[in-house]
């Protein structure tokens, strides 16, 4: 049995167009004790930061709107880069050009659809995982007592 100590330490921030895979991620995810928070575009999403920072970010790759999940990876690797934010995305875009684009602009995983819940449970699990860490390094500690 994998140890569940890392889940659910971060709401998941979904930015998803897609109703039905927006269900099947807010579903797998409470499933796992995670908290999701559904937004419909990437941009939505990014429009929220200031007030609703995230730290662990599931998008698909593009929205009807224009804006694409490398342009989400960029702008908060920019104007966020602390607290880190764990960002994955999924896509229906195989061709290695785009999981390259993405990867380069920041994101952290990529998915191809179509993807199943056993997958994405145990990709959110690396990312929680991934942050805790980050975070065990990364803020200070108390010097031992003698």
């Amino acid at each position: 049995m994998i140890e569940r100590y890392t889940e659910g330490i971060f709401p998941v921030h979904l930015a998803i167009g897609d109703p039905l895979l927006a269900s099947l991620l807010e579903l797998t995810l409470t499933e796992a004790g995670n908290q999701a928070v559904t937004f419909t575009s990437a941009g939505k999403l990014w429009e929220s930061f200031p007030s609703r920072p995230a730290r662990f970010i599931i998008t698909e790759g593009r929205f009807n709107d224009g804006f694409e999940a490398s342009n989400l990876c960029r702008l908060v690797r920019r104007d966020y880069p602390r607290p880190y934010v764990y960002i994955y995305v999924i896509s229906r875009h195989h061709e290695m050009e785009q999981i390259e684009e993405a990867l380069d602009a920041g994101a952290n995983d990529y998915s191809i659809k179509p993807v199943n819940p056993l997958h994405i449970r145990t990709r959110v699990l690396v990312g929680m995982h991934w942050l805790a860490y980050i975070d065990s390094i990364t803020t200070p500690h108390p010097p031992p007592t003698p």
